[in-house]
């Protein structure tokens, strides 16, 4: 793994804290998330953002850390980024409290084996 790879984790985490200060903001609430354009825009943002972190990891690092879902990461992406007007809100709200806490538990490993 490269130390690229490492300042490109680091960043992906910065986005991940960034969701979790958004939904502190307004209450972790998804009504809120579906009638608020703030709080939508502020937490896609990051992941779209996580998605195209995740397209420039190593291969190196991808292939050794499986644990992560790379591709899908990638895709979130693509559909955060091309679909944006018709996303599905309810997807995206279980991507914010599912993957995007258990891609940070992932990542913050893989840093602390890194050291």
């Amino acid at each position: 793994m490269r130390n690229k790879d490492s300042i490109i984790l680091k960043k992906i985490l910065e986005y991940c804290d960034q969701v979790s200060e958004a939904c502190e903001m307004f209450g972790n609430d998804y009504d809120k998330f579906i009638n608020i354009s703030v709080f939508q825009n502020a937490c896609c943002m990051c992941i779209l953002q996580v998605g195209e972190l995740c397209k420039v990891v190593s291969e190196e690092l991808k292939e050794q850390k499986k644990t992560i879902p790379w591709k899908e990461w990638c895709g979130i992406r693509d559909i955060f980024a091309h679909q944006y007007s018709n996303l599905d809100c309810q997807s995206a709200w279980d991507t914010i409290q599912n993957d995007l806490p258990q891609l940070k538990i992932e990542i913050e490993r893989i840093l602390k084996e890194m050291k």
